[in-house]
């Protein structure tokens, strides 16, 4: 049985962050505004952001960005941390709505299958759209979860690592069992790997307690284990914040010279 005193504090840290949500502290300042997108086929919805300075006539570059826990983060959130980034470096930015992505309550391992399969339809049928829309470098695709993000961002980018190029684990949640059962392959060990998490924990008032690095060092050593040697680990600063520019800074090491 959990200690009830460490469930109480768990509880109490949990309802702080979501009354009032996981705070963005950088600029969301940009020339243009995000949209809304609604999928014609799946009637995904998801937004965007595209640089102002958007020109057809070359590649760009684009960020799969998921969000975590509804109540303290959302796809819309997602794309207002990252699109200061996109404008000044000139890529796009695409942040879906999500179903897989209670980190904090238990779910059912079949009810988080079914809902991991849903997300990856909508996430693949949103970025098809995207590419019918805009022109992407197809080289230059980064799939990324903050927090409960991570649960479709291992399932999606496992089942279909050629879309990606790189994976970027921000704080995330990781559960192994599932990890486990997906499929590891040539194009999986290509994939240029990130997972990086909190020193201090998900929660400042107990911050001896810390799932999700334990879930961060646990999905790093199977990936290993599975021959994945393109693949850094670490741990930061800052508790439980958004840290895009982490995720940016190491993927940016991967474009191609030209495009």
């Amino acid at each position: 049985m959990p200690d009830k005193s460490l469930m109480f504090v768990l509880v109490i840290g949990f309802l702080s962050v979501s009354l009032t949500g996981c705070p963005i502290w950088h600029s969301t300042d940009t020339p243009v505004d995000e949209f809304k997108v609604t999928e014609p086929a799946t009637k995904a919805r998801f937004y965007l952001y595209v640089p102002s300075e958007y020109d057809s006539a070359r590649k760009w570059p684009l960020v799969v960005t998921l969000h975590g826990t509804p109540g303290y983060d959302s796809a819309h959130m997602q794309v207002k941390e990252w699109k200061a980034l996109a404008e000044e470096h000139g890529f796009i930015v695409l942040a879906p709505k999500l179903t897989s992505v209670q980190g904090v309550l238990p779910v059912a391992r079949s009810s988080r299958l079914k809902q991991l399969a849903t997300d990856e339809r909508r996430v693949l049928a949103a970025m098809a759209e995207v590419k019918k829309r805009y022109n992407i470098d197809e080289r230059t695709v980064m799939i990324t979860g903050y927090s409960a993000g991570g649960f479709p961002m291992y399932y999606i980018a496992m089942r279909n690592p050629e879309k990606f190029n790189a994976m970027a684990a921000r704080l995330c949640n990781c559960n192994l069992e599932i990890l486990k059962t997906l499929p590891v392959s040539t194009a999986s060990r290509k994939i240029n790997i990130l997972i990086y998490f909190s020193k201090t924990g998900i929660n400042p008032v107990y911050s001896g307690h810390n799932p999700i690095g334990r879930q961060s060092w646990s999905a790093y050593e199977y990936l290993r284990r599975q021959d994945h040697r393109s693949m850094k680990i670490k741990a930061v600063e800052g508790g439980h914040q958004r840290r895009p520019e982490i995720a940016y800074t190491f993927w940016r090491r991967y474009w191609p010279t030209q495009r």
